[in-house]
């Protein structure tokens, strides 16, 4: 933290009058990167490379060499229950507590007023949880970037949206920078967390305990209605997040609540989050950047077989993410 006070008075004093920019260019990991042998994926694709004559192999090296070397670097940390914790991650958390600690006397009154007019929306608890959500992001200095936003009407159309999981800021990037009021599922133990999970079943979000086959069954009544009732679900049909970035195989709920909904299905690829907060790391390891959020163009589900649905929506939420993420060839989904 010195270290960083210190880089931090020097960046000031060299841009006077840029401290925001400077400060934002700062290295917010330290020690500095090593500079080490190809990642093992850089390796693959260069054998991959060798086999079949490709001439553009090493700036394709080099470029994933570059995306996967920001996924080691945590500067002074400790081990918690055998996951990283640095300073940068303790601030996120703290940060995001305190906004949602002062964004509870509104949700407190949003949530009494929705429940006598707007109980099947809670549309005003809605709101709350997006300016929470957005301005804890903003206060890190973190803004992914959002595309294919002419994929959402203007109309009040409930959807299904599936995105691909790495991390819990996903819930954060989806719920402050898309203009969608959505509802989650989530497992019951995130809802059991103090501020933020009482603040997510204020605001109607669906809850399941992954071991319990009962449970399971409510859950998927629970997504039905509320699709039925206007609202977007936001499910992550993976399951659970992925433990090395990369996409992987689907299950089969998502797909089945979305056909007896009858509602369509919108896939998300949420690009390089993987690479601030991996799976060895409690929370994130440094302030993202470069994360982007492409929405796709609508899957319809009416009429059709749910597993040739989660095929092609699989396909393109893989397409649509860096190569470093992408299902390995071959990968059964």
């Amino acid at each position: 933290l010195v270290t960083m006070a210190i880089h931090a008075a020097e960046a000031i004093k060299m841009h006077r009058g840029a401290a925001l920019p400077a400060l934002r260019s700062l290295p917010l990991h330290w020690p500095p990167p090593r500079s080490t042998a190809l990642s093992r994926t850089a390796c693959m694709v260069a054998g991959a490379a060798a086999t079949t004559g490709e001439d553009d192999s090493s700036s394709q090296i080099s470029e994933w060499a570059k995306q996967e070397s920001l996924v080691v670097t945590k500067g002074p940390h400790v081990k918690v229950a055998g996951k990283t914790l640095n300073p940068c991650g303790l601030f996120i958390c703290i940060l995001t507590m305190s906004v949602c600690a002062c964004c509870y006397p509104p949700l407190l009154l949003s949530y009494a007023l929705s429940r006598v007019f707007d109980n099947k929306k809670r549309r005003m608890v809605d709101y709350i949880v997006n300016i929470w959500a957005k301005m804890s992001m903003l206060l890190c200095t973190y803004r992914p970037k959002v595309t294919g936003l002419e994929h959402l009407p203007h109309t009040d159309e409930a959807f299904m949206f599936i995105p691909n999981h790495t991390s819990f800021l996903d819930i954060f990037s989806m719920s402050g920078f898309v203009p969608r009021r959505m509802k989650y599922i989530s497992k019951i133990e995130i809802l059991r967390i103090p501020l933020i999970g009482w603040a997510m079943q204020f605001a109607g979000h669906i809850a399941i305990r992954r071991m319990d086959r009962r449970s399971q069954m409510q859950t998927f009544k629970d997504a039905i209605t509320t699709l039925e009732n206007g609202n977007s679900v936001v499910t992550f049909a993976e399951g659970t997040r992925s433990k090395d970035g990369k996409l992987k195989k689907f299950k089969k709920g998502p797909f089945k609540m979305s056909s007896k909904a009858g509602v369509r299905i919108i896939p998300v690829s949420i690009c390089n989050m993987y690479r601030w907060m991996p799976s060895s790391a409690l929370l994130p390891v440094a302030f993202p950047r470069q994360v982007e959020i492409k929405l796709h163009a609508p899957v319809e589900t009416a009429g059709r077989d749910e597993a040739e649905v989660s095929k092609e929506v699989f396909g393109i939420i893989n397409r649509g993410l860096p190569p470093y993420q992408q299902a390995a060839p071959g990968a059964v989904v």
